[in-house]
C-alpha cells in the first residue's frame, strides 16, 4: 500500500467518524500557524453558532486535510490559495491573485461542492528579509531596490528553495541580484540566525514567520510579483453551509481580520513565548 492510499484510509476513517446533523468539524493541517487558525476557527464558530464544534486538527499535508474536506470528515478548514490551486486541485500555476482565486472557487465547486472564500486579510508566502538597519540606510524597500541598490550581496535560502521550481533559479531571473561569493544553503531554522549575526545580508523565509515580528528584520516588497499568491482562505462544505445557514454569515464576520502582522505575531507567541494557540484564540474572539 502506498503512501496516497494510506492518506486516502486515513480520511476516509475521519469521514465514517463525522458526527449527528448538527455538528460542526473544524479541520486544521499540521503546522503553528494551522493549529492557531483551527482554534480561531473552533472558538468563534461555537460563539456565533451557540455549539461546540469538534476539531480535527494536525491532518498532516493538504492532500489528507482536502480529502479529509471532501469525504466529510471535516467540515471546513484553512488553506492557501497557491497550494489550493496546485496540490489540492492540480491545475497549472498562476501568479495573478485575482485568477488564482476564481479558478479554485470554480473548481472547488464543480468538482466536490466545496465553497471557496471568506479570504482572512494574509498571505502565507516566500519573503526575502533583510536586517531593517541596512534597509533603512540603503533605502530599500522593495526586491527591485535591491537589485538596484546594492551590488554584493551575500545570500542564505533553505535547501527546498534552492531546488524547487519557484525557488532560487527562477527568482534570479526575475530579480538579478548581483552575490557576493556562493549562495549559502541552511536549514531553515538557522537562517535568521545568520543574518542576525551578520552572516548574510538576504534570506529566503516565509511572511508569516515568527522572527518577522521583531522590527530588526524587514521584508522586502516583492513588487513585480514573482512568488505565486498564497492567500489564506477557507474551504467549506457546500452541503454544511445549507445544513446550517448562520455558518456563512458566521464565516463573513472573520473575513479580513487577521493581518500578515498579527499572524506573525501569533506565531511569535506559540513558538517563542510557548503561548498556547487555544488561548490566543481566545482573547481574539473575545475582542472582535
Amino acid at each position: 500500500m502506498d503512501r496516497r492510499q494510506i492518506l486516502q484510509l486515513g480520511a476516509t476513517a475521519l469521514a465514517s467518524s463525522c458526527a449527528q446533523p448538527g455538528a460542526l468539524t473544524v479541520g486544521a493541517k499540521n503546522f503553528t500557524e494551522q493549529d492557531i487558525l483551527g482554534e480561531v476557527l473552533t472558538a468563534h464558530l461555537a460563539r456565533q453558532l451557540n455549539l461546540t464544534p469538534k476539531q480535527r486538527l494536525h491532518l498532516g499535508g493538504s492532500f489528507l486535510a482536502h480529502q479529509a474536506l471532501i469525504d466529510g470528515g471535516i467540515d471546513l478548514y484553512p488553506e492557501y490559495s497557491g497550494t489550493a490551486l496546485t496540490a489540492c486541485l492540480k491545475l497549472p500555476l498562476v501568479k495573478d491573485p485575482r485568477a488564482v482565486f476564481n479558478a479554485v472557487k470554480q473548481t472547488y465547486a464543480e468538482r466536490h461542492q466545496i465553497e471557496w472564500g471568506w479570504p482572512l486579510g494574509f498571505e502565507n508566502t516566500f519573503a526575502m528579509v533583510m536586517r531593517t538597519a541596512d534597509a533603512t540606510a540603503l533605502k530599500i524597500r522593495t526586491l527591485s531596490d535591491a537589485v538596484r541598490l546594492k551590488q554584493d550581496w551575500r545570500l542564505g535560502v533553505g535547501y527546498e528553495f534552492e531546488q524547487r521550481p519557484d525557488g532560487w533559479r527562477s527568482f534570479v531571473a526575475t530579480y538579478p541580484l548581483q552575490r557576493n561569493g556562493n549562495l549559502r544553503t541552511m536549514d531553515l531554522g538557522l537562517l535568521y540566525r545568520a543574518l542576525d549575526a551578520n552572516d548574510v545580508d538576504l534570506v529566503a523565509g516565509n511572511s508569516t514567520d515568527p522572527a518577522l515580528s521583531n522590527p530588526k528584520f524587514t521584508a522586502l516588497i516583492d513588487d513585480l510579483r514573482f512568488f505565486p499568491p498564497y492567500e489564506t482562505c477557507l474551504a467549506v462544505r457546500q452541503q454544511t453551509l445549507a445544513r446550517l445557514p448562520a455558518l456563512g454569515p458566521a464565516l463573513d464576520k472573520l473575513a479580513g481580520r487577521i493581518s500578515v502582522a498579527l499572524m506573525r505575531n501569533w506565531n511569535a507567541q506559540v513558538v517563542l513565548e510557548r503561548k498556547s494557540p487555544a488561548a490566543i484564540a481566545a482573547a481574539f474572539v473575545a475582542a472582535l
